[in-house]
Order: structure tokens, then sequence, then C-alpha cells
């Protein structure tokens, strides 16, 4: 693991920063929500100075066979970009990332690493890095947050009265949609896959608390999508459309 920097100049108030992961040929890594079975990234950013504000993103993971099990993350190497807002614009910022991860190939093994980064307030200049262009591409992968509107315009979500268990059809507006993972309070998880209509995927709940509530769940839905993927909430309601 390492951190890299795309340098920081006007009129951006914020330095872009990457969290490279560099894996052996065919190992994984996970994603925020891991699937059926793995262990999500835990950033810490305890030790760093002159940051008012550091945010982790996630670019939108792949599904993965895992003997048998379906993994969210990354193969042989990811990106996460790094958003790092100043205390003082004037002073160079000291950014200490501490990540603990899983890495799988034939076993499944926990890594930690740090790495520390000290960022200069003065704008660089002269031709884009390959870190500048590695980050640019994995903030690409980033999925876009849309909003309730922005997600009505161009997701349709509906439930399947004819399924034996709760199950919903998710279908995208404009093609290129790729895969769809489910994110869901404790307790709860929802299988994703396609549907085998164009565009179209399936939300099926398979596990849920023994509560007995008929309250909506809600969900945040990760769509990947060839040229740019979303993320979006949604409440799923056993007897209503989100």
């Amino acid at each position: 693991m390492r951190l890299i920097a795309a340098g920081a100049g006007p009129p951006q108030s914020y330095y872009r920063v990457g969290v490279e992961i560099r894996l052996d040929p065919g190992a994984l890594t996970y994603w925020r929500m891991p699937g059926g079975a793995g262990v999500p990234p835990v950033f810490s950013t305890e030790g760093s100075a002159n940051a008012s504000a550091i945010a982790v993103f996630y670019p939108a993971p792949t599904r993965i066979d895992e003997d048998g099990t379906e993994a969210f993350g990354y193969r042989d190497r990811v990106i996460f970009p790094v958003r790092v807002t100043p205390g003082d614009g004037a002073r160079p910022v000291l950014l200490v990332l501490n990540v603990s991860y899983a890495v799988c190939s034939r076993i499944c093994v926990p890594a930690k690493a740090e790495a520390r980064l000290t960022l200069l307030p003065a704008p660089e200049t002269g031709t884009a890095s390959s870190e500048a262009a590695a980050i640019a591409a994995a903030e690409a992968a980033v999925p876009l947050r849309l909003t309730p509107e922005q997600r009505d315009a161009k997701v349709a979500i509906t439930r399947d009265e004819t399924a034996p268990t709760p199950t919903w059809r998710l279908t995208l507006r404009g093609g290129g949609a790729q895969d769809l993972f489910a994110e869901a309070p404790p307790g709860w998880y929802f299988e994703t896959r396609k549907s085998g209509r164009p565009d179209e995927f399936l939300i099926v709940e398979v596990e849920k608390p023994r509560t007995g509530s008929r309250a909506p769940v809600p969900v945040i839905l990760t769509l990947r999508n060839e040229r740019q993927s979303y993320e979006f909430a949604v409440d799923l309601d056993g007897a209503s459309v989100p």
C-alpha cells in the first residue's frame, strides 16, 4: 500500500490523493460491503495534521466468485480516492493513513499498512503526472450519488408480486448497466442478480431480523455502469414501491 498525490491548485480547496493497494496476480481485496463473506477495509487518519476534513471514496466493485461464495471487491490493484481539505491552506498538510484490510488468494489473510504523505500548498505546474492520471481514473470509477429525483429519473423499481420471496425488479433507463450491489442495515441481506432482461436486475430478500417489523427497509444500491456508476438510497417495502 502507498499514498499517491495528484497535486492541488486553484480553484480547488482540497488535495486529491489516492490509497493504492497492489495485490499479487489473482488475489482480491474487498469493497465496503464484502458480499457473502469477507472483511471490508477500515481506514484511519489519526495522527494527520492541518487537515480539517479527510474523505475516502470507493470505486464501484466487481462481483467475484470466491470458491462458490460471491465476493464484492477488487483484483490485482485498486486506488481509493481521498479528498483532503486543509485547515490552513497556506501550510503543509501531513496525511497519516492506516489501513486494515483482507487479502484473499488460496487463503485469506489480514493485512495492515501505514503510510504518510506531506502535501504542500504550492500548486504543481507542468504536465500531469502518472499519479494524477491514476487518481483521475479512480475518481471516475466512484459512483455518483443521486438525489431521490435523479434516482427516479434514471431507474424504475417495482415489486415482483409473483415471486415466492420478497423480490424487486430494477431497470436502468438509458442502458449500459453491468451489475448491482445492495447494502442493508444489520440483520438484513439482499441478493442482487441479473434478471435475464437487458438492464434489469432482481433484488431478493435473503435474510431479515426476527423483529417482525413491517417498516420499510432503507437500502443503499450501487449500480455499476459502463459509462457512469450510480449510488442511491431506496426504501424496500414488502407492500409498496420505493
